[in-house]
């Protein structure tokens, strides 16, 4: 006899793999569950039908599998038992995981920025002020509650099968048959041997440590024949700095942001205490040591540390407005000229607007300095009308906007912006007493500009740098510029220009540095520094072309310990991830290839992925419909990939890390619920 009681339809299950659960994996599930609420809160409004479980073909429940060897939130780089000296680059009030006010995304049910975050929980966050730099500690905090909101918002969510963490790493991934036509899936084996069945994989495998380079590595081994101490690029907070003996002499190379963490770490972590002087900026702090600090001997090639940021409460000064580097500009160009070159077309208007700014601030606030009110007025107008005679597309030489200046301040040099990077440029110093003098006199005027905040106008044009770096950001995720001249400008000397003006660290890290320096426990080298092993006195030895005269006659800085104070490179070609060499090594991943200037190919920093939603590529150009790229390695595509999405900004813009991860999240969750 036939039975009329239908076959119970076997359960499906749709499983997608996180692989990291850093701020990119965090962002990936806050839009996932995102996504999944609105599709709850749809179906309930929706009006009475025949639904898939009716029809007999209910939707496969999702089961999340979020991998990481670290704290699932914080991850690596942000955990919170780090020590609380290392501080953010951006005030509390930027940073976002989750999309919470962003524009055009709706938030999930368990966002928040944090500085909301902040807000809601002073006794984890400390007493932070919006404008205070907090420490990264306390922002893994914030990443690990924000991951464990999302999680258990997602298991408690129809549709939701499963949310488990595997405390582990992804050592390799096979794609299964089929993932090139948005079939199969991808096996990922773990450290411990063990495999996951993925139907969908999201990559947000973030920092990775790199291989050294040719130098790198002879320093290296070198230290490793004559008994010295050699620390390649690293994470901060994976380094010994209680390794290094009080009263060693230790080479830095780099002065941008991991060597203020070096700073804080060899001083205030070692029992030393800053004290308010009264004296003003430059000059705020005095360093009483402890006795137990080595002596540091930073070096890079600008010479000089990366500048303190202003004193706003803003990300970009109020006073700064873009009037020449505009959306309709540059799509006009792009009209008349296909893809930018960076160079030709928009560093002019960037230079523009960049000296508009500082003679419009320098004209409001500090008129004496061009004869007073009147005569400041009539300089500003003359300068506009060269500015506008640019735009006619007549050029604006150096040598008349020089004219210009001396017929009402005769001396003063016209502001070039672009020597900030480099300010002792040709520049040649006798002694390193010579050179320590004139760095510290130059970084305590630029703290005095950085304390005026927009009431000084180099603070406003590099505020207006950087709010040009930020549309550049965009236009370079949007394909708007060559490859070529994003290669030999944009990355060969537009990065830093806007990193060492714009991207460093809080002011009071600088008053500290010279505060330190004034105590003899920092020696400036110079810059171009040439590092070498020196077999004779077994130490290491730095000098600086500029610094001490003929070769003989050199400033040499020696010691028996040297740290290279940067993070290991991020270009997938060199990375000793076991996961990201795994995935080059079997074409199942390539990196992005640009052309240089003669058209020759030249692999880029990041994986070669598909517009949004990023999908990977392989060797032969195929897409994997079902492997998605988030974060770092998406550096071929992107500019600026290691920083935070910005609270309340576009996310296509400014937030991009948030648009990124929402678009991965849409297509994830269409392809678990067909």
């Amino acid at each position: 006899m036939t039975s009329l009681v239908p076959e119970p339809v076997p359960e499906r299950r749709f499983t997608v793999a996180v692989v990291g659960a850093g701020p990119r994996g965090t962002s990936f599930l806050e839009r996932l569950l995102a996504a999944v609420e609105e599709s709850a809160a749809g179906s309930a409004a929706a009006p009475a039908s025949a639904s898939a479980e009716e029809s007999g073909h209910p939707a496969p429940l999702l089961d999340l599998v979020v991998i990481d060897p670290f704290e699932p939130g914080p991850g690596h780089v942000w955990r919170a038992g780090q020590s609380e000296l290392f501080l953010m680059n951006t005030p509390a009030f930027f940073p976002t995981v989750a999309a919470a006010g962003t524009p055009g995304l709706n938030p999930s049910s368990a966002a928040l920025t944090f500085d909301q975050w902040r807000m809601a929980h002073p006794d984890r966050a400390r007493v932070l002020d919006r404008t205070d730099y907090p420490p990264r500690a306390v922002y893994g905090r914030y990443l690990a509650e924000m991951f464990r909101e999302v999680t258990s918002a997602l298991n408690g969510r129809a549709g939701v099968g499963s949310v488990i963490w595997r405390q582990d790493e992804v050592v390799h991934l096979a794609p299964a048959p089929g993932t090139h036509e948005a079939a199969g899936g991808a096996r990922l084996t773990l450290g411990d041997g063990s495999t996951v069945e993925a139907d969908a994989v999201v990559l947000c495998v973030g920092h990775v440590p790199a291989r050294l380079t040719a130098e790198q590595r002879r320093l290296e081994e070198a230290a490793g024949q004559l008994g010295l101490h050699y620390r390649g690029p690293n994470i901060p907070c994976d380094l010994d700095w209680e390794a290094i003996p009080a009263g060693e002499d230790v080479l830095v190379r780099g002065m941008g942001l991991n060597f203020f963490d070096g700073l804080a770490q060899l001083t205030l972590g070692r029992g030393g205490t800053y004290a308010d002087t009264g004296a003003g900026p430059g000059r705020a702090l005095d360093y009483r040591p402890s006795g137990a600090e080595p002596v540091l001997h930073p070096a890079s090639r600008r010479g000089v540390c990366y500048l303190p940021k202003a004193e706003l409460d803003a990300f970009v000064p109020h006073a700064v407005s873009l009037k020449y580097l505009v959306p309709e500009v540059v799509e006009a160009l792009q009209d008349a000229h296909g893809p930018l070159d960076f160079a030709v077309h928009l560093w002019p208007l960037i230079h523009r607007d960049v000296v508009r700014a500082y003679y419009n601030a320098l004209v409001r606030l500090r008129p004496d300095v061009l004869g007073g009110a009147g005569p400041a007025t009539e300089f500003l107008a003359g300068l506009v009308g060269l500015l506008e005679q640019a735009g006619r597309g007549e050029p604006v030489t150096s040598q008349q906007a020089q004219s210009l200046l001396h017929q009402y301040a005769p001396g003063m040099p016209f502001l070039d912006i672009r020597a900030l990077a480099r300010p002792f440029e040709g520049q040649v110093f006798a002694t390193g007493e010579d050179y320590q003098r004139a760095v510290i006199g130059f970084l305590e005027g630029i703290c005095a500009e950085a304390a005026a905040g927009e009431d000084s106008p180099l603070m406003v044009a590099i505020g207006t740098l950087h709010a040009a770096r930020l549309q550049v950001k965009q236009w370079v995720a949007e394909q708007r510029i060559t490859d070529a001249s994003r290669r030999r400008d944009v990355s060969g000397w537009f990065e830093s220009l806007v990193e060492g003006t714009a991207s460093g660290p809080p002011l009071e890290r600088v008053e500290q540095l010279l505060a330190a320096a004034r105590a003899g426990l920092v020696r400036f080298v110079g810059p171009d520094p040439q590092f070498e092993p020196d077999a004779g006195r077994s130490r290491f030895a730095v000098s600086s072309p500029q610094v001490g005269g003929a070769e003989e006659a050199q400033d040499v800085h020696r010691g028996t310990w040297m740290v290279e104070a940067m993070m290991p490179p991020n270009r997938v070609l060199v990375s000793e991830s076991p996961l990201v060499s795994a995935l080059l090594a079997e074409g199942v991943a390539v990196p992005y290839t640009v052309e240089d200037e003669e058209g020759d190919p030249v692999p880029g920093r990041g994986f070669d992925v598909t517009e949004r939603p990023h999908r990977l590529r392989d060797v032969t150009g195929a897409v994997h419909e079902r492997i998605f790229v988030l974060g770092l390695q998406l550096a071929s595509v992107q500019w600026g990939t290691a920083i935070a999405a910005e609270a309340g900004r576009d996310p296509d813009g400014r937030a991009r890390t948030l648009g990124d991860a929402e678009a991965a999240a849409r297509a994830v969750w269409a392809l678990a619920r067909p």
